[in-house]
């Protein structure tokens, strides 16, 4: 815990900082603001393994121009110090939130006063659009100002690798300890970005990458054009960068019958017109609800970095569903191995990748359809990681991945989720099932009765603030030295540590060795009846995350089973 009253002098006096950032600071420095204060000034906005993510404002705490450029400065001695001459520079992007262009231009003149290439983009990009960008160009990193989707005053940065994906280890360790190190802000170097372009340092990247993006996914369809053509799809990017790609991509692949919720397709940091720009809240639809006709047979939700899908769809009797992360990622993954297999496209040695918090009916599909499956952490980043690591070792070949929280990836032109390749996919899948007579919704019952009935769902509790941090940090170690004997009605039968590696059987005290995943502070609850409770903290949000996976082969179970479930957990 830092001097708070110390820092936030240092900031209300110090000539670096920008005269607003002073006047607010100084207004910090009144004894009734002591509360404010310290969560403004009484930590360091951490950097963790993917980059910052927190509320916008002054203080190291928050998310401004002084904290984005010591997160660059740090990355920019980190490769310094590990030059790689088959990858080189950063390319840099940025999503509609506010002040996302500003941060992204503080970071470009950062690293471009170290002398390193920096490609910037001219306008906001999704997320796989910069991954995509990163590895067409072969440069050795990328930085993406977005903080996903988190309410409005957030904002975040990330960083990711030569892989295409965010760094793993030991780029994010020590890309972190870089940062850590830059303690004193005023001598972090700075160029003007129109000096950096006429000394051939920076570059801007334009149109030219969404023309490669575009070929990059159209070869990945496995859909049927003739079948697209009248397919009622409506889109909505929440104001985010999704409307860029998506409505084009659509337009390509032949969706005659696609359209626009043209509310939503302006650019707006504050989201004015959507409560959350989040694709798994329900309330991200009502715009596209309320604008949709008889003729649209699925809604596609965007987050406004473009890197999650959301979807709602009609069922046989018209009716609109909304499907969860889960249920989007069965879909798109039965399609996507039903349809190589039809085509004869399928690799020789395909694999899966999912998390260890996604349904188990994911698992079951695969296997069926013959594809190897393999488990890893929470983050698209690992599933990344694991593809990469098998196709460099020849063990493998990366067909699909997701995790539940709306994150789909298929092929290698982007290294994390893509949102708007899902798009186009589900679209494609809806469209191909209506030419047989079926809704995504009848086709899910049909796994559901083949693979067992399951039921996955997640819910969190929010504790905001440094407190709220302390809370979150004693709520799961609670749960690591007593976990309940029983949940909901069901016994807890063994508790699976990801931190300690270690699985303990809750009847015999027997413990054994874990999946040998690299260390992480989540907990799985294995309970009867196949039933699974894993407890993480958020990485990016001020929250504890519990994610419930039950199965049962009557669906009349489910639903009581968990609701006793959340009873005992008080969520």
């Amino acid at each position: 815990m830092t001097d708070s009253l110390a820092v936030a002098r240092l900031w209300a006096e110090h000539p670096f900082f920008d005269e607003a950032t002073r006047a607010q600071a100084r207004a910090l420095l009144a004894e009734e603001q002591a509360s404010e204060r310290e969560e403004c000034f009484g930590a360091s906005l951490e950097f963790g393994t993917g980059g910052l993510r927190g509320l916008m404002g002054v203080g190291t705490n928050r998310m401004n121009h002084y904290t984005v450029m010591q997160a660059t400065e740090g990355l920019a001695r980190y490769m310094e110090q590990h030059p790689d001459p088959k990858a080189q520079g950063v390319v840099i992007g940025y999503d509609s939130r506010n002040q996302s262009r500003e941060f992204a231009q503080t970071a470009a003149s950062v690293i471009a006063a170290h002398g390193l290439p920096v490609y910037l983009f001219r306008e906001i990009a999704p997320t796989p659009l910069v991954s995509c960008e990163l590895l067409r160009r072969k440069a050795q990193s990328a930085i993406i100002l977005t903080a996903s989707h988190n309410p409005p005053e957030y904002n975040g940065y990330k960083v990711y690798w030569k892989n295409g994906g965010q760094i793993v280890p030991p780029e994010d360790r020590e890309i972190t300890q870089e940062v850590r190190g830059v303690t004193d802000l005023s001598v972090i170097p700075s160029r003007d970005l129109t000096e950096a372009e006429a000394a051939g340092v920076l570059h801007w990247i334009g149109p030219e990458a969404d023309e490669f993006y575009f070929e990059e996914v159209r070869q990945l369809s496995v859909g049927n054009r003739s079948d697209n053509r009248d397919l009622g799809v409506l889109f909505t990017p929440l104001h985010g960068t999704g409307g860029r790609l998506v409505p084009e991509l659509l337009r390509r692949q032949g969706f005659e019958q696609a359209h626009t919720v043209e509310t939503q397709m302006v650019p707006d940091g504050n989201f004015t017109s959507v409560k959350s720009p989040n694709p798994e809240d329900p309330h991200a639809f009502e715009l596209a609800l309320a604008q949709a006709d008889m003729d649209d047979r699925v809604i596609l939700c965007n987050d406004p970095d473009a890197d999650r899908l959301g979807v709602m769809v009609r069922d046989s009797t018209q009716n609109w569903v909304r499907l969860n992360g889960n249920q989007i990622g069965v879909l798109l993954l039965d399609f996507t191995l039903s349809q190589l297999h039809r085509s004869h496209r399928m690799p020789a040695q395909p694999v899966f990748i999912t998390t260890n918090v996604t349904t188990p009916l994911a698992r079951s599909i695969a296997e069926e359809h013959g594809v190897q499956v393999l488990e890893t952490l929470t983050g698209f980043k690992w599933i990344r990681a694991l593809a990469e690591q098998l196709e460099r070792e020849g063990q493998g070949d990366f067909v699909f991945g997701m995790e539940e929280s709306h994150g789909y990836l298929r092929g290698g032109h982007s290294g994390d989720k893509d949102g708007v390749w899902a798009a186009l996919a589900f679209a494609e899948m809806t469209a191909v099932l209506v030419t047989r007579g079926m809704t995504p919704v009848d086709h899910l019952q049909q796994l559901q009765a083949r693979h067992g009935y399951h039921l996955d769902e997640q819910r969190t509790r929010t504790l905001p603030g440094l407190e709220g941090k302390r809370q979150i940090a004693e709520l799961i170690q609670n749960f690591r030295e007593h976990p309940p004997e029983q949940l909901g009605g069901l016994q807890t039968l063994k508790v699976e540590d990801l931190r300690e590696d270690t699985i303990r059987d809750l009847n015999s005290g027997e413990v054994s060795s874990g999946p040998g995943l690299p260390a992480s502070d989540v907990l799985t609850l294995h309970l009867e009846h196949g039933t699974r409770v894993v407890v993480r903290p958020s990485g990016t949000e001020p929250k504890i995350k519990f994610y419930f996976n039950l199965k049962d082969s009557n669906p009349e179970a489910l639903a009581p089973r968990f609701a006793a479930l959340l009873q005992d957990l008080k969520l």
